[in-house]
């Protein structure tokens, strides 16, 4: 797994801006997440998937701000971020269902923990502390989210 250096502060400011409170630039936050969300699909090992995970939910976390406030440049690039980690529908798996087919703002209150877990951070959590891991890293759930959340911003 790759170390994201910064995982904590870029969850803690991806946690303000979903909550409202964040007193930095919104707009300068979300396109440095959207292009280290490019840049870790494009770097070797190709497409790690907990890195590329990392970045899309992070996105996907502050959608909210994307869709109501955001310039219209930035919720454009937002949107082609969230669209190109969304694309084709990834390989079956073997989930019954995933936490992506519930309503986009039903889990966002778990992100925080949920991006912990990503990083390798230690969050006092496991993965079976989220409904039984219930597919949480699941490609086909990370680009549920994606999609929901792109669809989100682009009305």
């Amino acid at each position: 797994m790759n170390v994201i250096a910064d995982a904590g502060e870029l969850i803690d400011d991806w946690e303000s801006i979903y909550q409202g409170y964040f007193l930095g630039e919104h707009d300068e936050t979300l396109l440095d997440c959207a292009e280290r969300l490019d840049s870790a699909r494009a770097a070797p090992p190709a497409d790690d998937p907990d890195v590329t995970a990392f970045y899309t939910l992070g996105l996907v976390w502050t959608y909210a701000h994307a869709a109501t406030e955001a310039d219209p440049d930035v919720a454009r690039r937002v949107v082609a971020a969230l669209s190109t980690a969304g694309g084709a529908a990834p390989a079956a798996c073997d989930h019954d269902a995933h936490p992506c087919d519930d309503d986009l703002d039903t889990h966002l209150e778990s992100f925080e923990v949920v991006l912990s877990l990503l990083a390798g951070r230690d969050a006092g959590y496991t993965w079976q502390d989220l409904d039984g891991g219930a597919g949480w890293r699941c490609p086909r759930n990370v680009a549920g989210f994606a999609r929901a959340a792109a669809a989100a911003i682009g009305r």
